[in-house]
């Protein structure tokens, strides 16, 4: 057999089919039609090599085919590096190393031309001068693949690897060839002939480049169906191949048994074969592989997601969202309806929704196998599949199909897993256009919408736990405001109620009692009002200030609580805009705070002056004070008190939101045994 003749056929048949797909593609260019050329080139070298080496026995003979052959893959290499180098040099000047490149190359090979021309021979018996000049265009042809690669932007480098790949590898062999023959003067024969498969091998890498870069990618399409039986056989010819090998080995060692154990071994390697493709599992194994790998993909998932996260997002109504999650999930694969269930905090699985589809009020525990297989495995469930073949889901884990799944029949159950837990899953119904081309894609995008799906659910649920928390939290605030104005009331009230024996005969004194118990029902009233809603906001008004004051040293007067606090104004009058009982419910906090913080024979002071910002108000007092770690980080914050559990922590906090709202100022200095000073600025009005 004739191996020289062989390697170059099947380099020849190689070259032609990638030449044929080339040319199923419709685009055009300079860098196309470069690769057409170069294509076309190496197909005729290789048939004619195959040729020559059939005529001539296996003889080497060096020809300038050689030369036209690597000439034409150096001007593809050439029309890269200009696309590489566009964004440094100017296209005039680009085309003159180009043609400058030409220019030497045709002078190169000028010699051989001339010999060609005037001795009427085509091949020589003196090869040293092809063989230099190959080597050195092998050379110049490595030196540019580098340059190639090198000067490829990095987010075009994965289209153009497997080219550089494959042409690097024939000049490498090219280089080792003729380096060879150029110290040995001769040609080696075994090297010559490989070369053919040599080429062959580079053609699919060549192809995978081809494939990669849109602008080339060939307009041809292979059935998966071939593209599955042709891997199959491919993959069991190697595997005899390499089994057949072991065989020969297993023969020439075995001694006396031999024969036999190679017949056993080649028996055993057969019945696996079998064993192997009669399995429905690898088969589907296999078929996916191909699937994942050989072909594009089924779907836009750009426009997939988009339409996805549009038709989740529209509405953020429960009933609305629940409505949504279906509809987005059975738009993927053409449902015409579906069922949304979720679990309950009891513990069961119950229908929520359903869109297109009748409404199930059977409840699945979450211990049955369904929930179980759902959460372990994150499968899609194609009841049809699971029906006709049980098999393919029970190797997974054990599962059994409740009463109504086998009552409604519906086409897939789609897992909602949100942090590895099954929060629910999603019924469709079959769909007659998708029904028999389901496949493992479908599967993936559903399993991925799916976990979207769960998040926005959970982000929901947490969004309206988070809300109800909020209410909880404002009433718990309202209530603590209640209670401390009731606590307020209540220690007038007691004072009043503990100096009434003995004033009970003063007309002046009982005025005053009858004064301060219509102020704490009215108090009382509008608390009962804002408790039950009917009063939503404090109104403000013109107010003022100084009346304001002159009113709660009264009240405090009366009410009895030592130290009595001593007013001191600057202005008769100065008028404020503020809700009047707030502002009196305000200050008088700060004023109980400041007797509860001093001793009874201690002092207390209220003073009022003008300023440039409004009017300021001083209450200052000389009792036990405060630690400036302490005003820093809690005085303002509810709930923290100096007090022990006599106090709530909320005048301060109350105080300074007030007096924030009206665009006002607090500010506080103390020192501890020394005393405090609380200092409120309020905007004037006109």
């Amino acid at each position: 057999m004739n191996i020289g003749a062989v390697s170059y056929s099947i380099s020849a048949f190689t070259f032609l089919i990638f030449l044929a797909i080339l040319l199923t593609d419709r685009h055009q260019g300079a860098t196309k039609r470069a690769l057409l050329v170069a294509a076309s080139v190496s197909c005729i070298w290789s048939f004619y090599l195959a040729y020559e080496t059939l005529l001539n026995d296996g003889s080497v003979k060096l020809s300038i085919i050689e030369y036209f052959k690597t000439i034409a893959w150096l001007f593809l290499l050439v029309r890269l590096l200009s696309i590489a180098y566009s964004g440094r040099f100017s296209e005039v000047k680009i085309k003159k190393i180009q043609l400058g490149l030409l220019g030497i190359m045709f002078i190169l090979i000028m010699p051989e031309l001339l010999r060609f021309i005037f001795k009427d021979i085509f091949f020589f018996q003196d090869i040293e001068y092809l063989t230099a000049l190959n080597l050195l265009m092998a050379i110049v042809g490595i030196v540019f693949v580098e340059q190639v690669y090198r000067n490829t932007r990095p987010e075009q480098k994965w289209a153009i690897k497997y080219l550089c790949l494959g042409l690097l590898g024939m000049y490498i062999y090219d280089f080792y060839m003729y380096s060879d023959a150029l110290l040995y003067q001769r040609i080696d024969p075994i090297l010559w002939q490989a070369r053919g498969f040599i080429y062959a091998l580079t053609v699919p890498l060549i192809g995978v480049s081809i494939s990669r870069d849109p602008l080339w990618s060939p307009e041809i399409f292979i059935s998966r169906r071939v593209v599955f039986h042709t891997t199959t056989l491919l993959s069991s010819g190697i595997y005899l191949m390499v089994m057949g090998i072991a065989g020969y080995y297993v023969r020439d060692f075995g001694g006396n048994w031999g024969l036999v154990a190679q017949a056993i071994f080649l028996f055993l390697t057969i019945l696996i074969l079998i064993l192997f493709l009669s399995s429905r599992r690898i088969r589907a194994k296999v078929i996916v592989l191909v699937n994942k790998h050989f072909y594009p993909y089924k779907y836009d998932y750009r426009e997939e997601w988009l339409r996805f996260i549009r038709t989740l997002s529209t509405s953020s109504e429960e009933k609305k969202l629940h409505h949504n999650t279906i509809k987005s999930i059975a738009q993927i694969i053409e449902s015409p309806g579906g069922m949304l269930w979720l679990r309950e905090d009891s513990g069961f699985f119950v229908c929520a929704e359903t869109w297109e589809m009748e409404h199930v009020t059977d409840r699945e525990p979450a211990e049955t196998s369904l929930p179980k297989f759902l959460e372990e495995h994150e499968f899609v469930i194609s009841v049809d599949e699971f029906i006709a073949q049980p098999e393919v889901y029970n190797r997974l884990g054990y599962i059994e199909l409740p009463e109504w799944v086998k009552r409604i029949q519906p086409w897939l159950i789609v897992p909602l897993i949100y942090n590895d837990l099954l929060i629910g899953f999603i019924v469709l119904d079959h769909s007659n256009a998708r029904k028999k081309t389901f496949n493992w894609e479908d599967s993936d995008l559903l399993k991925t919408a799916a976990r979207q799906v769960a998040a926005f659910l959970e982000q929901m649920n947490a969004s309206e736990a988070l809300a109800e928390a909020r209410q909880f939290e404002n009433f718990n605030k309202v209530s603590t405001y209640i209670i401390h104005d009731i606590k307020n009331l209540v220690a007038q009230l007691s004072l009043i109620s503990s100096n009434a024996e003995k004033h009970k005969d003063n007309p002046l004194f009982m005025e005053d009692v009858f004064k301060t118990i219509n102020n704490s029902v009215s108090k009382m009233n509008k608390m009962m009002e804002v408790l039950s809603g009917k009063v939503a906001n404090s109104k403000s008004s013109k107010v003022n200030i100084i009346s304001v004051l002159e009113e709660l040293v009264h009240n405090r007067q009366i009410a009895g609580g030592k130290p009595v606090p001593i007013l001191g104004c600057e202005s008769g009058s100065f008028y404020v805009k503020a809700d009047k009982a707030q502002l009196l419910a305000i200050i008088g906090h700060l004023v109980q705070n400041a007797q509860d913080a001093t001793e009874d024979h201690g002092k207390i002071t209220i003073s009022q002056m003008r300023s440039t910002e409004g009017v300021v108000i001083e209450i200052e007092d000389n009792g036990s004070g405060m630690s400036d770690d302490f005003i820093k980080n809690n005085l303002f914050k509810p709930f923290k008190t100096t007090k022990g559990t006599k106090g709530m922590g909320i005048g301060v906090y109350e105080a300074r939101e007030i007096i924030l709202a009206i665009g006002g100022q607090i500010e506080v200095s103390s020192k501890i045994n020394i005393g405090t000073c609380f200092k409120l600025t309020i905007p004037a009005t006109d």
